[in-house]
C-alpha cells in the first residue's frame, strides 16, 4: 500500500518536474508538485486515503530531509565563518519580522472570526 502511495507521489513529482522545465519562468518543481496535489485533493480527483499513509510516513521522518542541506552547510563552513556577523544580523532581523508578522496575522484572523460570529448572532 505504501509503495503504491509513494509511487503516486513520485509520479506527481516527475510530472511537475517536466511541466516546470517547459515554463518560461523559473518555478520550483517541488512547489508545483505540492500545488498539484492540493488541487487534486480539493477537486476530489485524488482521495486523501490514497496518499495518507505515505504522507504520515514522510512527516514522521522529516529529519532525514535535512541531512543533505546540513552536509552542504558544513562544506561551506569557512565561507560562513568569514561572514558570520552579516548572517547572524539577517537571521535575527528576519526572525523578529517573521514573529511580528505572524503575531499580527493571527490577531487579524481572530478578530475576523470573532466579528463573523458576532454578525451571525446578531442576524439570528
Amino acid at each position: 500500500m505504501i509503495i503504491r502511495q509513494l509511487s503516486l507521489f513520485l509520479l506527481i513529482s516527475f510530472i511537475s518536474q517536466i511541466i516546470s522545465s517547459f515554463l518560461p519562468i523559473t518555478f520550483p518543481a517541488s512547489l508545483f508538485a505540492m500545488l498539484f496535489i492540493l488541487i487534486l485533493l480539493i477537486l476530489k480527483i485524488l482521495p486523501i486515503n490514497s496518499i495518507e499513509k505515505v504522507g504520515i510516513f514522510l512527516q514522521q521522518n522529516l529529519a532525514l530531509f535535512f541531512i543533505p542541506p546540513a552536509v552542504s552547510i558544513m562544506e561551506y563552513s569557512s565561507t560562513i565563518k568569514s561572514q558570520i556577523v552579516p548572517i547572524l544580523f539577517i537571521s535575527i532581523i528576519s526572525f523578529f519580522l517573521t514573529f511580528i508578522s505572524t503575531a499580527y496575522t493571527v490577531k487579524l484572523v481572530i478578530y475576523i472570526m470573532e466579528r463573523s460570529k458576532k454578525n451571525e448572532r446578531n442576524s439570528k
